[in-house]
């Protein structure tokens, strides 16, 4: 059993290594990219929370398979899950572009009791949250698979002779990326807020930069595993 001030070092350690692993490039390149139309702070922090929960679980199950079953994970498993992360990287860069020149914004007519018809522009967006928010988990699980080789390599030092300090480890570790994508997920809702007062041509022409950089992230990602 470790020294309780060395095993506060590691865990201290776990948690700034998921704070700064969190804020990855590809990271905040995905979640910008999917989180550019959040309606609110809520939705905003909700799907960041999401995409940390899709991270954690992946690197539990796999610290489960390596600490507890004494299971090998392949190399290669990190190297396939980093190229496909950049091609989602990719297609979540089309997809924005996509998005913002097939707006889901259409015309809505009635009849008032007066039998004067109006019209407004209405939107359908609770089903197109409710999918995004599900796939914010299952891009933090690919994410997680990706991240997953490095951070194996350190799981012998949590461990310290005990599987369970290494399971508290990646706990602890999750904790951090988690603190770290609601922090950023606020400010990305504070700046998506701010940037709405200038109008909807602001917000095109920031996610028109954001799904450009995620492109070509991606393409580095595919260029560096191909």
């Amino acid at each position: 059993m470790p020294e309780s001030s060395s095993l506060l070092a590691i865990l201290g350690l776990a948690f700034g290594l998921g704070l700064t692993h969190a804020l990855d490039a590809d990271h905040i390149m995905a979640v910008s990219s999917l989180s550019g139309k959040r309606a609110s702070l809520r939705d905003t922090l909700k799907f960041c929370g999401n995409w940390a929960i899709g991270h954690g679980m992946t690197l539990l199950i796999v610290g489960i398979a390596v600490l507890m079953m004494g299971m090998a994970i392949p190399a290669e498993m990190s190297q396939l899950a980093e190229y496909a992360v950049g091609w989602m990287l990719v297609g979540l860069g089309l997809y924005v572009f996509w998005n913002l020149h097939h707006s889901d914004a259409h015309l809505h007519f009635h009849n008032h009791d007066d039998a004067t018809r109006h019209a407004h522009w209405h939107r359908h967006q609770n089903q197109e949250d409710h999918h995004h928010f599900h796939g914010a988990v299952m891009v933090g699980v690919l994410h997680g698979m990706a991240g997953s080789a490095p951070l194996l390599a350190l799981l012998p030092l949590g461990a310290q002779g005990s599987p369970w300090y290494g399971m508290v480890y990646l706990l602890v570790f999750g904790l951090g990326v988690l603190m770290a994508m609601l922090v950023f997920g606020g400010a990305l809702g504070a700046v998506y807020a701010w940037l709405s007062r200038s109008g909807l041509t602001v917000i095109k022409i920031v996610r028109t930069c954001v799904a450009s950089g995620t492109i070509v992230i991606g393409g580095y990602l595919i260029a560096g595993h191909s």
